[in-house]
């Protein structure tokens, strides 16, 4: 959330820290309030506060400064030496709670107590970061808006992670715990593959016992720290005092050895240990391992999201880029059926047994497992685990030293060809390796995985960023051309930039990541996207999307396009099999059974569209896509009151998205709320991407045919990829006829 630089007072001749808020949040939280709530902040004096020396706004970013700490941070030391003497944990949790406890007698909570805030100079903690904390309170809606996250997952209490607006002093309680917890153990109570996993497990678990994993700590100092963490705040120490005068400082004998663990650096060594532990894990389940209970014939599984236990939290990025690769190598095995990176998430995501992954996904088995740093090794574990049963089937740490990424990565690929050969009724593995030889630009490519993946504008132009760089490092990196072309594509439909600007340089890098790797399914699809939607060729997108299905056959999104293809073409029935087949690959992807209801009502089924809304929420009630399209059928089904409740609730779901409020205008318009209409309608158009597909659609149903045109020819200009829907969308059918319209129709070439 801010960029720290170490500068120099020259009035004082000392130096300090500056700490410059990141834009967003310095948009979201505004000057005036940010400089009236810090005057506040400043007030706070105590010997284990880091001090507010100074504040300020400049050129639209907001700053504070302070003292500049000789020393460290309480994770620099556990990065260091992952569990920390009893002794020193204990002492150091009573100091930062006497920190939170005056800070609480004045009304500030301080929201993002975590080892990163807790510096340590001459062996004391002083508490860092209280200089914003005023500034959060009652801003968290803003602050949320923005996508911007107000504390950090591992540490923030349960009712903090589930959006609570206000929060006391009990929610800091719950934090410190919780590092004091990762102290003593080398862990935070709950990890997990992302933020919603480890909310899940807050919300629905009880932490582990703490001597469990340490058994030096004594039994009192367990139950003081069990309080701490209760879910419920009512459950918790009142007062951080209370705390702090609970916890047991004494220290028994014989405290074990801890290895040293720093922070993960080699991102590219670790994807291909996971992927051998993958390779080694199917020879097994398929009858490498003699003996072995329930190992049996195997076809189909799931890779769930390796859970980062590296200190450094800030490295997340690595296990969902592990988990891409490891997908991507088994997707090209003939003979396996690998369930996509976007279930296999959604469904761990969930915090469920194995048995209920299994049948969700369709598998007969998943791989789970943990990925952690030391020094220059990285350790590996995983475990294969036939669903049904939930036994076993193989299990290994992977150790290795992390000096030479290229050499390691390239041996462990090899070894996971020679495991499936010989050992397995399947086809060659066509590729494993990253398709780079440089660590750093792999390593972009893994953090621009993570960000293009969240599906924000601003995620996605930071991932474009990355991706250049990682190119201009390894031009013949396919994968990164590739992923380019996606998000690059991504941009352009969503009108993120204006769609004649990005769709051809997303069809330029599908071209050469597909002239670097003739065989990456992902460029070739992205490839035929173009060409539909700003080639608008047609017959030339139908052969790249046949051509990229029959590279990945079980690539969900390759179905979908293909099916959105074929609508265009008014071959509903065609359609609507490739978005079932797109369903049976990945069955709880929300979208994919959102699609139904879209093709149905587009072939004016609208019947049969309400039928298939009825079906997609039982499967997930949160998806803005599903209701959007749902209130389109309502309205044509003559139900208009209840469509303009479902479109409402897009609105809602998507967070006031520019085409769902367009969408609720229209509905409003049909309902015959014109006042309302029109105030809608000037929102959309005040907004930073104006669709002008979806404007003219307003007008049309304001009755406003001119106008309508007139903004459907802009929408021509600007080669808006709604455009290939024209001959198709039900929504304009009163144009139907209209000689400006069908002139347009043959402009598109449709």
């Amino acid at each position: 959330m801010a960029t720290v630089f170490r500068a120099l007072d020259v009035k004082h001749g000392r130096t300090v820290a500056v700490k410059v808020l990141h834009p967003e949040l310095s948009e979201a939280l505004g000057p005036e309030r940010f400089l009236r709530e810090v005057r506040i902040t400043a007030k706070l004096s105590h010997p284990h506060i880091l001090p507010l020396l100074d504040s300020g706004a400049s050129d639209g970013l907001l700053y504070y400064v302070m003292p500049f700490v000789e020393g460290e941070s309480l994770r620099d030391r556990l990065v260091r030496e992952g569990q920390l003497p009893v002794g020193d944990a204990l002492r150091i949790a009573r100091e930062v709670a006497d920190a939170l406890g005056n800070a609480h007698s004045l009304g500030i909570v301080h929201r993002d107590v975590k080892p990163e805030n807790i510096l340590l100079q001459g062996g004391h903690a002083l508490v860092a970061d209280f200089g914003i904390a005023r500034a959060f309170d009652g801003a968290d809606h803003q602050l949320t808006n923005t996508g911007i996250a107000i504390g950090t997952p591992l540490y923030m209490s349960p009712e903090q992670a589930h959006g609570e607006v206000t929060v006391d002093g009990r929610s800091d309680i719950y934090s410190l715990a919780s590092v004091l917890f990762e102290m003593l153990t080398g862990e935070p109570p709950f990890v997990g593959p992302n933020a919603m996993a480890i909310t899940t497990k807050k919300l629905t678990e009880t932490p582990p016992p703490l001597r469990t994993r340490r058994n030096t700590v004594s039994a009192s100092t367990e139950v003081a720290i069990a309080r701490a963490l209760a879910r419920a705040p009512a459950d918790r120490f009142r007062t951080a005092q209370e705390f702090a005068e609970a916890l047991d400082a004494s220290v028994t004998t014989g405290e074990r050895a801890v290895v040293p663990v720093p922070s993960w650096r080699r991102p590219a060594i670790a994807a291909a240990a996971v992927l051998a532990l993958v390779a080694a894990a199917w020879a097994a389940g398929r009858g490498g391992s003699a003996g072995a209970p329930g190992a049996g014939e195997l076809s189909s599984v799931a890779v769930l999201p390796f859970e980062n236990l590296s200190p450094d939290t800030a490295q997340a990025y690595f296990a969902i880029g592990l988990n891409d690769e490891i997908i991507t190598s088994l997707s090209m095995v003939e003979g396996i059926r690998v369930s996509s990176r976007t279930s296999s998430s959604l469904v761990a995501s969930q915090g469920l047994e194995l048995k209920v992954i299994g049948e969700r996904l369709g598998v007969e088995s998943v791989v789970e497992g943990s990925v952690r740093a030391y020094g220059d090794r990285i350790r590996v574990a995983a475990r294969l685990v036939k669903v049904a049963d939930g036994y076993p089937i193989w299990s290994q740490t992977f150790e290795r030293a992390s000096d030479d990424a290229l050499k390691i990565q390239s041996e462990i690929a090899g070894a996971i060809v020679e495991a499936l050969k010989g050992r397995m009724v399947v086809g060659h593995l066509q590729a494993v390796s990253s398709g780079t030889t440089d660590p750093v630009a792999y390593d972009l490519y893994l953090q621009a995985q993570a960000l293009r993946l969240r599906q924000t504008d601003a995620s996605i132009a930071r991932a474009v960023e990355l991706l250049r760089e990682s190119i201009r490092r390894a031009p013949d990196f396919a994968r990164a051309h590739a992923t380019l072309g996606t998000a690059l594509a991504v941009q352009g439909w969503y009108e993120q930039r204006p769609p004649r600007e990005v769709f051809p340089l997303a069809a330029q890098a599908a071209e050469e990541a597909m002239r670097l790797d003739p065989n990456l399914g992902s460029a070739q699809a992205t490839r035929a996207y173009a060409s539909l939607y700003f080639d608008w060729d047609l017959p030339r997108a139908e052969r790249e999307f046949l051509r990229a299905i029959e590279i990945e056959p079980n690539s969900g999104i390759a179905h979908q396009w293909y099916g959105n293809l074929l609508a265009v073409q008014r071959r509903f029935a065609d359609a609507e099999r490739e978005f079932e087949r797109a369903r049976e690959i990945e069955p709880i992807v929300p979208i994919r059974s959102a699609t139904i209801i879209w093709v149905r009502f587009q072939a004016r089924d609208f019947r049969g569209a309400v039928e298939a809304f009825d079906r997609a929420i039982v499967l997930d009630t949160t998806y803005a896509l599903t209701y959007l399209w749902a209130s389109w059928a309502l309205e044509a089904s003559g139900r208009v009151d209840e469509a303009v409740t479902a479109s409402e609730q897009a609105v809602r779901l998507s967070d006031r998205g520019t085409g769902f409020v367009a969408s609720l205008a229209r509905t409003k318009a049909v309902q015959g709320d014109g006042a309302d209409a029109r105030r809608l309608l000037a929102e959309v158009l005040r907004g930073r991407v104006v669709p002008a597909y979806e404007v003219a659609k307003i007008y049309l149903a304001l009755g406003e045919k001119a106008e309508a045109l007139r903004w459907l020819e802009r929408a021509y200009e600007m080669r808006s990829p709604s455009m290939m829907f024209l001959r198709i969308d039900a929504q304009l059918d009163p144009l139907r006829g209209d000689p400006a319209f069908e002139a347009l129709l043959r402009k598109v070439g449709i």
